[in-house]
């Protein structure tokens, strides 16, 4: 998924100037000359706010007055000096001038004939015919407001469009984090967290997309100005204005990007950082009894301008991406891979793999309209292990679409009147796997990338269901076939497991498909964290025929919950990409899975055969969910270990494993303290009626 980059992120100039703390009163004498504009001229800025989202003067030119208080890379904040002392209007405003101006923090400025545009919602002054000293002025900085603390469920708009572009200051600001450090080209760095006193309050710790009321309490911070972020990932503390265990009173300007309030730090604010115990997921070996399919979204592996054109760069990215698979994922056995650049890429990522990891692997990749980007080529791509995998037949197939959507492609591949629906079409490939089981086994995969977020989503939405209706068509000809026939469907379909594009996808085939995620536990269903929410974007979907032999879904977490670095390295270890491999497991032969609830964390459940051999382990979650994966049908015992605070009420089962999905139901544990107010309410009742 490509993102917006947020209004101040548009040049890579970056800004040294350095930004003194507002705590300081601030006064201003300048002994050179200044611009003559008489009052009548000037509109104050909170004016131009005005009380509402939208600047009362949105398509007008203003000419206004106040202080430099931020530079950025392209513009800077302007803000009036003495402000109208009401809470409905902000007194800043952002001006934007495409690189930073010269203007010495503090300076008082003329801001002539500049247009009021809503960039994204955003107010901001930009294309001014004259921007210029203005005469004296003195800004009592140390006034700056106290910007509320964020709460679950407000209205975010209502609470801090009043601040848009003022300095405010920043009461003690900790908490959790939910969207770890990303770092642009720029220079700039941002990262999200939860109040640490709203923590205990987040229904399952982690905040996903669909909990809007969640969502509202996050607090966006970027070092845009010049402070320094640290790398942060999920679940870290932060703290801003802490220094030495001591309070100190931040300060920043608020910003409007693309949907959200962000808290630009002043240089020299400190960001005090203490890590969690964030432990990436990891992957059982292949057997012969089963194999691996996984969907893998490399992060534009290509040599395009906007990519990795530096060649240590590239190899060092290439190094990089085969770790993930020979490693990470334990020589996964077929890969549907996302955002290589070129079919060389592919070709590339492949011969890595023979050479530093001696996997010999077969890559599959047929250019598309987005390959020739020279900036940024996209081609959807295919590795499979030859020890295990024949190649029967593979294609790229382009579909139509009444609308264009300028798909940089030969139109003659359409019918007249119809245009390309894809700019990376997707792969089809039609596999034959061994293994130990009595037939090799048929599959058809297809490997998808369908239209991003990027832009317009009243555009965006109807085309992916476009693309899903494509998709299932060519599932669907399978089927007609072979109704029994093993179809997986994979890739980066930037939509979420509950999206009209991927329920589209799931129910236009007969039968319909199966989503592997529906077997996974609550927390572990996300692939890729936007704006601190968690979300599916990755996803594997497989015929119904095909479902009883998937006996592990396993969305291995190294990457979204880990900062971003700003350049690729052969020994980084997390976030090599910005989403999240997904691996299933396939038993043709027969397998099973277990899963259950157990109401609380930290419950170790063991499988034991009947000589004594662990089958499968795994840990109660935060909401007490357990699977077991990859178990072989028959007699079992469970062997549980609770907690020191959590009684068993039985922690030895045996059990019989039926083929295919299985459900624990089995006495409920008790959490000790529970118990304890249990027994206490029955003596008051007891001391109560003698």
């Amino acid at each position: 998924m490509k993102l917006m980059i947020p209004v101040h992120q548009r040049t890579l100039v970056r800004n040294n100037l350095l930004i003194p703390r507002v705590a300081t009163a601030l006064v201003v004498f300048l002994s050179l000359g200044w611009s003559a504009v008489t009052a009548q001229d000037i509109l104050p800025v909170y004016v131009i706010q005005g009380e509402g989202l939208v600047s009362p003067y949105w398509g007008a030119r203003v000419t206004t007055f106040g202080v430099v208080t931020a530079v950025t890379p392209d513009g800077f904040y302007l803000q009036d000096p003495n402000g109208d002392g009401r809470d409905e209007t902000s007194d800043g405003v952002f001006v934007y001038t495409s690189k930073p101006p010269s203007w010495p923090l503090g300076t008082c400025v003329d801001v002539r004939n500049a247009y009021v545009d809503e960039y994204y919602e955003k107010t901001e002054l930009s294309r001014a015919k004259v921007a210029m000293r203005a005469a004296p002025c003195v800004w009592l900085s140390g006034q700056a407001p106290w910007l509320p603390v964020p709460q679950f469920g407000q209205d975010v708009r209502s609470t801090y469009e009043r601040y848009e572009g003022m300095v405010v200051a920043l009461d003690d600001w900790a908490g959790v984090v939910q969207g770890p450090t990303k770092r642009y080209r720029n220079g700039d760095a941002e990262l999200s967290f939860v109040p640490t006193e709203l923590v205990p309050y987040l229904s399952d710790g982690r905040i996903f997309q669909a909990e809007a009321d969640e969502q509202t309490a996050l607090v966006f911070v970027s070092g845009i100005l010049g402070a320094t972020l640290p790398d942060a990932n999920w679940g870290d503390a932060v703290a801003v204005g802490r220094q030495q265990g001591e309070n100190r009173r931040a300060a920043a300007v608020v910003d409007f990007n693309f949907g959200k309030y962000q808290v630009l730090l002043l240089p020299g604010t400190p960001v005090e950082h203490t890590a969690a115990r964030v432990l990436a997921d990891g992957v059982a070996p292949t057997g012969r009894e089963d194999f691996t399919i996984c969907t893998v979204n490399l992060l534009g592996l290509g040599q395009g301008s906007a990519q990795t054109p530096d060649a240590g760069d590239y190899a060092a990215a290439l190094q990089q991406s085969a770790r993930v698979i020979a490693q990470d994922l334990q020589g996964c056995t077929i890969l549907g891979l996302q955002e290589t650049g070129t079919p060389t890429d592919a070709a590339a990522l492949a011969d890595r793999l023979r050479s530093d990891f001696g996997l010999d692997y077969l890559a599959l990749s047929f250019a598309g309209p987005q390959t020739t980007s020279s900036e940024f080529p996209l081609t959807n791509s295919v590795l499979v292990r030859r020890d295990r995998v024949q190649v029967l037949a593979a294609q790229s197939r382009q579909g139509c679409s009444a609308v264009d959507y300028a798909v940089d492609e030969d139109r003659n591949v359409c019918p007249a009147g119809q245009f390309p629906l894809f700019d990376r079409p997707p792969l089809l490939a039609d596999l034959l796997v061994t293994g130990a089981w009595d037939e090799p086994y048929a599959l058809r995969v297809i490997d998808n990338h369908w239209k991003s977020k990027t832009g317009d989503e009243l555009a965006n939405a109807p085309r992916r269901v476009a693309q899903a209706r494509f998709v299932a068509a060519a599932v669907q000809e399978r089927l007609v076939v072979d109704s029994n026939a093993a179809v997986v469907v994979l890739g980066d379909l930037n939509d979420y497991a509950d999206s009209e594009s991927v329920a589209t996808l799931r129910l236009a085939t007969q039968p319909a498909l199966v989503h592997t995620f529906d077997a996974m536990p609550p927390l572990d269903r996300y692939t890729y964290i936007y704006n601190g929410s968690s979300q599916i974007l990755d996803h594997i979907l497989v015929s119904a025929s095909m479902a009883p032999a998937v006996v592990e879904v396993n969305p291995v977490h190294i990457n979204a919950d880990f900062a971003a670095p700003l350049a690729p390295s052969a020994d980084r270890l997390h976030h090599t990409s910005d989403h999240d491999p997904v691996l299933v497991r396939i038993r043709p032969g027969g397998g099973a899975w277990m899963g259950g609830n157990l109401r609380y964390a930290g419950v170790r459940v063991e499988a034991i055969d009947a000589a004594g051999h662990l089958h499968s382990a795994a840990v109660t979650d935060a909401m007490g969910e357990f699977r077991l994966w990859n178990l072989t049908p028959g007699a079992l015992r469970l062997r549980m270990t609770a907690p020191p605070y959590v009684t068993l009420a039985s922690a030895v089962l045996d059990i019989v494993v039926a083929p295919g999905e299985n459900r624990l139901v089995a006495a409920a544990p008790v959490h000790t303290a529970v118990r304890i107010g249990v027994a206490a309410a029955l003596d008051i009742v007891q001391l109560g009626n003698p």
